[in-house]
């Protein structure tokens, strides 16, 4: 693992394991579809957008398309979120990111009010000198604007700079960014062959070892 002067966070399910919100999400709004939510629904959902949640079931059919977003959103914009806990590496890796004079961001397609709620609650407010969240951009991932937009508060060179996540979506928009990407797949939960990534790590503390 090579060392970066910029390092660019995703937060659900890669500083944070947020799966208990993700999966009420999923609870809610997989059922308005005709489907149930079962012990493959959070592996086959992780990473995607809503739009992308909706696709893969429902393809072309547009037809349920207003009762899903309702159902969807009206979990996103309630309280599931709170009591989600940070990986247990999470704050080691920050602190000696930041000790070593890396720089750090967060870029998320979680609204950034709810980051710095879950970072000021577990006393991580303080490492990340940016957050983009998903008001930030009209475009989301797996397009770079998101990256592109937390780039832009730091005056770093692209070859300086990592996007660190754990998803498909994360490692199309590090590639259409132009920066490397390092995939987090911690229970080997993300079939990482044909995802183009510059590496892959089972934990956070692997960003450190050089």
């Amino acid at each position: 693992m090579r060392e970066y002067a910029l390092y660019l966070f995703d937060f659900d399910n890669t500083l944070f394991d947020t799966r208990c919100g993700i999966e009420a999400i999923l609870r809610e709004a997989l059922p308005v579809l005709g489907v149930e939510y079962g012990p493959d629904s959070f592996d086959e959902c992780l990473g995607l957008t809503m739009d992308q949640v909706y696709d893969r079931y429902m393809g072309d059919d547009r037809s349920r398309y207003r009762d899903f977003e309702r159902s969807f959103m009206s979990v996103v914009m309630s309280d599931a979120y709170l009591g989600a806990p940070p990986f247990p590496e999470t704050a080691c890796v920050l602190e000696s990111l930041r000790v070593r004079g890396k720089r750090i961001g967060v870029v998320s397609g979680k609204k950034a009010y709810k980051i710095v709620n879950l970072l000021r609650a577990n006393g991580l407010d303080g490492y990340p000198e940016t957050v983009v969240g998903f008001d930030e951009t009209e475009r989301h991932k797996p397009f770079p604007d998101p990256i592109l937009r937390g780039m832009s508060s730091f005056d770093v060179p692209r070859d300086e700079t990592v996007y660190v996540g754990d998803s498909p979506n994360d490692a199309l928009a590090a590639e259409a960014a132009g920066v490397d990407c390092v995939i987090v797949d911690r229970h080997n939960q993300l079939s990482v062959e044909g995802i183009e990534c510059t590496c892959q790590v089972d934990s956070l503390d692997e960003l450190i070892l050089w």
